[in-house]
C-alpha cells in the first residue's frame, strides 16, 4: 500500500490512489439508514436482543465510505466477532492509516480553492504545507471557513497586532492589514492567512509505531486530530481524528471485550452529559449561530425553542450551504428554517427522509450514543429530558400518549426530542475510555486553555507538537484546577 499523499496547489493536483469517479460511485452505495439504526439496539446492548441484530448493525456500518478499501479496518464479519483476541491499546497507528484520504494543500492557494478540495473529497480538514514535506503543518477546516465568512461579514474583528506572533506573518503588520482589507471586500486571500484568524490546538504528531493507548489520552483531552508520521519522523503518512477513532472502536467493538462494560453503561452511570450547553433560539437569524460558533470556538450548536426544547442542530460544517452569494439570504433567516433546509438537503443526497436524531437521554447506553455519533458523523449529541417527564406544553402532549412505559422507543418516537439538559461529545467519551483504562486525564476545558496559552506565548512553535509537549500541556492544565 502506498503512503504517498496527494498535493494540491493552483498549478497542479494529483488524485488519491482511488480514481475520483470511483470514489463518487462508492459514496453513492447504500449506507445504513437512520431508521435501520434506531430500530435496532446497538451491538453491545441488551443481551436478550443482541443476537437478533448482530448482522444488520455490523454489516450496515461497515459500508461507511470513510473506511479505505485498503485499510485494515475492513475486517471480515468473522474477525469482528472474534472477541478476546486483542487489546485495543496494543493497536498501532500504522493500522489506521488511510493513504487515499491524505491530501495536502499549499499555503498560498486561496481559501476558495481550499474549500473546494474539502468538498470534492468529502473531508473535514486538510494539512496546509508552507513547502513540500513541511513537518510543521497547520490545518484548514470548516471552522476556518466559518471564521473567514464572519470576517467578510464584519462579525469578526481582527487587528494587525493579533498576528504579531503568527507563524506566517510575524512582524509583517502592513501585509496583514492589506489582507484584512481584501477579505472584508470579498477578495481572494491565501488560506495560510485564514487558518490563523482564531487560535487553534497544535497539530500533534505521533509515529506510526505508537499505539491507541497514547492516542486516546490525547484525543480524550479535547484535541480533535493528530498527525501520524513515518518512523523516520520526516513526513506525515496519515491523520487520525476523534470521529475516525470512534468509528474504529464501534466497528471493532466485539474484538475488544474490555470496551463492553463501558458501552453497556448509561450516560448517567458514566457521569456524561452534565455539561452546560451553548445553544441558539430557533427564531434567531442563522448568522447569530455562525458567529457564536466562531466566538466560542465550538463545532456545533443546539437549536432550541423559548422553553429550551431541542429543535435541531447546526454544525460548523453546515457553513458550506451559505458560501455562495445566492445563498446569502439564508444568513438572515431563522435557524429553524436553516435546520429544515439542511434536513431536506440530506434527504436529497441520501435518497431517504431525514429527521433530527442528534439527541440522547440520560438513561441511554453509551453504545446507543456511539451508534448515533457514528451514523450522523457528529462530534456531539444533545442530552434531553424525555418529553413525558418535562414540564412544558409539548411534553405534556407527549405524556398523554402513554409515556415511555407504554410507548417503546422506535424510529418514529425517537424523532421526538425534549428539554435540553446537557451535551455529550466525542471528547467526553474518549476521555471516559482513557480514564477507565488508567490513562492520565484532565478536564478538556482546562487542557484547551493551557494548550492555547502555551502556543500563543511561543512564536518558535509553528504548529505541530510532540507527545512530550502534550504531556507538559496537560500537566499545566492539572495545576490550573
Amino acid at each position: 500500500m502506498s503512503n504517498t499523499p496527494s498535493k494540491f496547489s493552483p498549478s497542479s493536483f494529483r488524485q488519491p490512489g482511488t480514481p475520483h469517479n470511483q470514489s463518487n460511485q462508492k459514496s453513492q452505495s447504500r449506507q445504513a439508514s437512520i431508521v435501520e439504526l434506531l430500530s435496532t439496539p446497538p451491538p453491545l446492548g441488551d443481551a436478550s436482543t443482541q443476537h437478533e441484530l448482530e448482522e444488520p448493525i455490523s454489516m450496515d456500518l461497515s459500508r461507511n465510505t470513510s473506511l479505505s478499501s485498503q485499510s485494515s479496518l475492513n475486517t471480515s464479519n468473522t474477525a469482528q466477532r472474534d472477541a478476546g483476541t486483542r487489546d485495543w491499546r496494543d493497536v498501532k497507528l500504522i493500522e489506521l492509516i488511510e493513504s487515499s484520504k491524505l491530501i495536502f494543500i499549499t499555503s498560498g492557494i486561496s481559501v476558495e480553492e481550499a474549500f473546494n478540495v474539502l468538498q470534492t473529497h468529502n473531508l473535514t480538514s486538510l494539512p496546509v504545507e508552507e513547502y513540500d514535506g513541511d513537518p510543521n503543518c497547520l490545518t484548514f477546516d470548516y471552522a476556518d471557513l466559518n471564521s473567514y465568512l464572519m470576517l467578510v461579514l464584519g462579525r469578526l474583528q481582527i487587528t494587525e497586532q493579533a498576528f504579531s506572533q503568527a507563524p506566517y506573518y510575524k512582524n509583517r503588520p502592513d501585509e496583514v492589514a492589506d489582507l484584512i482589507k481584501k477579505a472584508k471586500r470579498g477578495e481572494q486571500v491565501p488560506v495560510k492567512f485564514i487558518i490563523q484568524l482564531v487560535p487553534k490546538n497544535p497539530f500533534y504528531k505521533l509515529p506510526e509505531c505508537e499505539t491507541l493507548s497514547t492516542v486516546v489520552e490525547i484525543l480524550g483531552s479535547g484535541v480533535h486530530r493528530i498527525a501520524i508520521f513515518d518512523e523516520a519522523n520526516t513526513k506525515i503518512t496519515g491523520v487520525l481524528s476523534q470521529r475516525r477513532l470512534m468509528k474504529y472502536f464501534w466497528d471493532n467493538a466485539r474484538r475488544f471485550p474490555s470496551l463492553e462494560p463501558i458501552f453497556q453503561s448509561t450516560l448517567t452511570e458514566l457521569g456524561l452529559g452534565n455539561h452546560d450547553v451553548i445553544s441558539v433560539y430557533g427564531d434567531e437569524p442563522l448568522i447569530n449561530a455562525l458567529q457564536k460558533m466562531c466566538s466560542e470556538n465550538i463545532s456545533s450548536l443546539a437549536v432550541v425553542d423559548r422553553h429550551m426544547n431541542l429543535l435541531g442542530n447546526i454544525s460548523v460544517t453546515d457553513v458550506k450551504h451559505v458560501t455562495k452569494s445566492s445563498q446569502s439570504p439564508l444568513l438572515h433567516k431563522s435557524c429553524l428554517h436553516f435546520v429544515s433546509i439542511i434536513l431536506n438537503h440530506r434527504g436529497l443526497e441520501d435518497g431517504k427522509d431525514s429527521f433530527p436524531i442528534f439527541h440522547v437521554h440520560p438513561g441511554s447506553s453509551l453504545a446507543r450514543t456511539v451508534a448515533k455519533l457514528v451514523a450522523t458523523k457528529s462530534h456531539r449529541l444533545w442530552v434531553v429530558r424525555p418529553q413525558s417527564s418535562a414540564s412544558t406544553p409539548t411534553s405534556s402532549a407527549g405524556a398523554s400518549s402513554g409515556g415511555p412505559e407504554n410507548n417503546p422507543l422506535t424510529p418514529e418516537t425517537e424523532g421526538r426530542t425534549g428539554r435540553l439538559i446537557g451535551v455529550v461529545s466525542l471528547t467526553d467519551i474518549l476521555g471516559v475510555i482513557a480514564r477507565k483504562h488508567g490513562k492520565h486525564y484532565v478536564d478538556p476545558t482546562q487542557a484547551r486553555k493551557q494548550r492555547r496559552r502555551s502556543s500563543s506565548s511561543s512564536a518558535s512553535v509553528r504548529s505541530s507538537a510532540s507527545l512530550e509537549q502534550f504531556r507538559r500541556s496537560i500537566s499545566g492544565a492539572s495545576e490550573l484546577r
